[in-house]
């Protein structure tokens, strides 16, 4: 077990007396050992591959649901856990959900390694519940602690023509390398697949089916009228079924640059396309995927360019 979870698990005091809300476990190990506990468990990470591997093990999951209308009416005590998240929208979405839920006791441990703590977080939590304490450290790795829930709800942020619930990537508002990608589109792209959709920006309006396996940005496609699934790279659709592609693929893992994160999106896409179907592309140019996409498909060529984002087009 990794350092961290060991000290979010200790300060945390499990027991089977308390509903266990396990609020970000890319170990499980968080997730295994209260249900070793015995008392209720209940899985709030917005990742599908980590959700199903949770309710295989005996966890039920919040899946797809807006964590606060998820929670809401709960009672008795709770206490939640997990890895700090990385964004402090993400942190406010569970604090606000967490303190609005109704528990009649309930403690937020959340921890991580001490350069990714910040005030921020605090002043975060603080707007949620009335006590916020840093836990002792352990070697490099220290808890923020939260108690006493105040009366408080969420409400999703809205930009122009977009809603981010959570921690979606670029939250309300388009990013620059998706704005570049949704200007190369065909006018009349067929069936169009917006693979990854993030917050919706790419495809807004386009009549597009979306998928991604981050809860909180299916949540924020569907809330500006996107038909959305969450799943692992399109796993729910069918072979051959789409004309179109567009792909703003992460390039994060935590806070480390991972260029592999699109090769299972790739193999999606090679799936999902219809014979002459096209893929659309955006990347930063830096990353240098084309030798990923031209080992995939027959054709391929940049139709966009700017200082920091190129858009590559393939077909089979």
């Amino acid at each position: 077990m990794r350092t961290l979870d060991k000290l979010i698990i200790d300060e945390a005091l499990i027991d089977a007396s308390a509903t266990t809300l396990i609020c970000h476990d890319p170990s499980l190990d968080l997730t295994r050992t209260a249900l070793d506990a015995g008392g209720q468990v209940v899985f709030l990470d917005s990742d599908y591959a980590r959700s199903q591997q949770a309710a295989s093990l005996g966890a039920g999951i919040a899946g797809d649901l807006r964590l606060d209308e998820f929670l809401a009416g709960s009672s008795g005590s709770a206490v939640a856990i997990g890895e700090m998240p990385k964004s402090l929208a993400r942190l406010d979405y569970l604090a606000r959900s967490i303190a609005g839920a109704g528990f009649d006791d309930v403690r937020v441990v959340f921890g991580a390694n001490n350069k990714h703590l910040s005030r921020g977080m605090n002043g975060v939590l603080a707007e949620s519940f009335t006590d916020v304490t840093a836990s002792r450290g352990r070697g490099k790795f220290r808890c923020l602690v939260a108690s006493g829930p105040r009366a408080v709800s969420y409400t999703p942020v809205r930009g122009d023509g977009v809603v981010a619930i959570g921690g979606v990537f670029s939250g309300a508002k388009p990013d620059r390398g998706g704005e570049l990608l949704r200007s190369c589109l065909p006018d009349a792209p067929g069936r169009l697949l917006d693979l990854g959709c993030g917050n919706g920006s790419v495809t807004r309006g386009l009549g597009a089916q979306a998928t991604d396996s981050d809860a909180d940005a299916v949540l924020s496609a569907r809330a500006i009228g996107i038909d959305a699934t969450w799943d692992d790279a399109g796993s729910q659709l069918p072979d051959a079924s789409f004309d179109t592609i567009a792909l703003n693929p992460p390039f994060h893992d935590g806070t480390a640059v991972d260029a592999t994160l699109v090769q299972h999106l790739l193999d999606a896409s090679v799936r999902l396309l219809a014979p002459g179907g096209s893929l659309y592309l955006v990347h930063n140019s830096h990353l240098r995927y084309r030798g990923e996409v031209e080992r995939r498909f027959r054709a391929v060529e940049q139709v966009a360019r700017d200082k920091t984002f190129t858009v590559l087009r393939a077909t089979n």
